[in-house]
């Protein structure tokens, strides 16, 4: 049998947590064999956090002063809901996050996961590259890409890319 592929899915939160946000944390739980990364300023203790439930402190400022280093131009990150626009780029932005993960992905907080390994199974991850709801583009709400530089880098592929980071206005580029 193959070893179970890994999964880490990447979210970014500012601010003080939502009202639902117990029932994002307690989804989780019930996904032990995914981690799910919080990149964060919140110092709150997260009660009933579960282990697979990992803590990035990372301010505003340290995210965008990391883009800008990475990707050789400086980013606009005025607010939070920018982030939105940064998500596909994650694994490149964040490569001491994913290392050691097969597959990275994206989501939110306002989600409540069911069994993701029971749709994103062992022969599902083993024969794609990128995992998401639809054909056509990547979803914000949840996507996977493989771990490795072509999909770590696959955001470069849109010619707007630079234009939409450097850029204050919101694009819905996720």
């Amino acid at each position: 049998m193959n070893k179970l592929l890994s999964i880490g899915i990447l979210t970014c939160w500012y601010g003080d947590y939502p009202w639902y946000f117990p029932y994002f944390v307690k989804s989780c739980a019930y996904n032990p064999t995914i981690d799910f990364i919080i990149i964060t300023d919140n110092e709150n203790v997260i009660p009933d956090k579960p282990d697979n439930v990992k803590i990035v402190y990372k301010t505003l400022e340290d995210f965008k002063v990391n883009a800008s280093e990475r990707l050789g131009f400086k980013v606009a990150l005025e607010t939070p809901y920018k982030l939105c626009d940064f998500k596909p780029a994650y694994g490149f932005l964040f490569p001491e996050i994913v290392n050691g993960y097969d597959f990275w992905g994206h989501g939110d907080i306002d989600m409540v996961y069911g069994d993701i390994r029971g749709f994103m199974t062992q022969e599902t991850l083993e024969n794609h590259e990128l995992l998401t709801c639809r054909e056509d583009i990547t979803m914000g709400t949840f996507c996977l890409y493989k771990n490795c530089e072509q999909m770590n880098n696959l955001f470069m592929k849109s010619r707007d890319y630079e234009f939409v980071f450097s850029n204050p206005e919101h694009f819905c580029f996720d």
